[in-house]
């Protein structure tokens, strides 16, 4: 296998992409009096991906699995025995602790202190969404904040940031990657392992097509099984030769994209993704729209947008919940989400880079994370 290293800035905008669907997503289910046109639109058409906004998680899943398993063989090609080894996987696990945790403390924080600011009790049942049933339901505690901060609740535990439910089975299934390594020429063999998680996942009462959170932390490990085929399929991507399309194959992934941006299933959402991943390393029309400047910015900050939108959203409705404008509010966090993120991407996310790079393992001269493609 030839690692290639060169960064894929169409992928950061596919990951921003992605990042504005959950936001608009959320943001819809906020407003509780919409046309039927409008809700037929976002559920049988590809525009489905905001009404739904599980595809565009599953899509990040997806690219993590790639990115990550990418990064992780090429630092096993350029230092063969470098990865798979205890003190490399315990530097690997420090540097994606920091990655991921220390942007996620600051987005709960965010949402701590507005709460503070702004919360006088609980909306009234009839609030629509996320943002009247599973959020800002009582004031936090410094134990409920310390939960989950650590990725450790369950259920509607995330109160302060409910789109921390993705970042469980990110942490814990990232934790995995280095040993996909050893499925390398036996790939079918990792899909099936894989599948068998989806297995256990179903076996657990786990809804087929609609795992988030179970509703205990045990249960939440049987969650994190059902999105191992999602991770599988990304690494699998990144461990095979990556087939090169021509224009006929370009065009016929285009189209099956479209359709399977209208499925209810997990799976056709992970083959969707992994044809985006391949149209995106495909030099044509797709790729040159992703590399745009206002895309790349888009994706640069896609991490921090998914992280600091809904404290957004949450303090914007409460703050107008007198004055039952919906609408309004919906407007003003999805634009002061784009400010925030940029900030927050470089005041933490930034140094949160930084700081994981200087962990390094015993006898390593590279973080394994590789610097060919910053995953979150």
């Amino acid at each position: 296998m030839t690692a290639r290293t060169n960064r894929l800035i169409e992928l950061d905008s596919l990951r921003g992409i992605a990042a504005l669907i959950v936001v608009l997503h959320h943001a819809y289910l906020s407003l509780p009096y919409l046309p039927d046109w409008v809700h037929w639109t976002l559920d049988a058409t590809p525009l489905r991906l905001i009404g739904a906004g599980r595809p565009a998680v599953i899509f990040f899943f997806v690219l993590s699995g790639y990115v990550l398993t990418r990064a992780l063989a090429a630092q096993e090609e350029r230092q063969p025995g470098s990865v798979m080894n205890g003190p490399a996987w315990a530097g690997y696990a420090a540097q994606r602790a920091v990655r991921l945790g220390l942007p996620v403390l600051a987005s709960l924080l965010v949402s701590a202190a507005l709460q503070l600011l702004i919360w006088e009790a609980p909306l009234p049942a009839e609030t629509p969404g996320l943002v009247g049933v599973a959020t800002w339901a009582k004031m936090w505690s410094w134990k409920s904040l310390t939960e989950q901060a650590l990725l450790l609740s369950a259920g509607n535990g995330f109160q302060l940031n409910p789109v921390l439910w993705s970042l469980v089975h990110e942490w814990r299934i990232s934790l995995l990657l280095p040993f996909v390594l050893l499925f390398r020429g036996r790939l079918a063999l990792l899909m099936a392992v894989a599948l068998l998680g989806a297995g256990i996942a179903r076996l657990a009462g786990m809804p087929e097509g609609d795992v988030a959170l179970g509703s205990s932390l045990l249960k939440t490990f049987a969650a994190s099984a059902g999105f191992l085929p999602a991770f599988a399929a990304g690494a699998a991507l990144a461990l095979g030769r990556v087939p090169r399309l021509d224009p006929a194959q370009a065009w016929a992934a285009g189209i099956a994209v479209l359709v399977m941006a209208m499925a209810a299933h997990d799976y056709g959402v992970i083959l969707a993704s992994v044809l985006l991943i391949l149209l995106a390393q495909r030099d044509g029309p797709f790729a040159w729209q992703m590399r745009r400047p206002s895309l790349v910015w888009l994706g640069r900050i896609s991490f921090s947008l998914y992280l600091i939108h809904m404290p957004l959203l949450l303090a914007a409705t409460h703050l107008l919940r007198d004055q039952r404008v919906p609408e309004l509010a919906a407007l003003i966090a999805v634009v002061l989400s784009f400010p925030a993120a940029a900030l927050m991407y470089r005041w933490v996310e930034m140094p949160a880079h930084g700081l994981a790079r200087r962990l390094k393992a015993p006898q390593r001269r590279a973080p394994v994370a590789g610097a060919s493609y910053q995953a979150r």
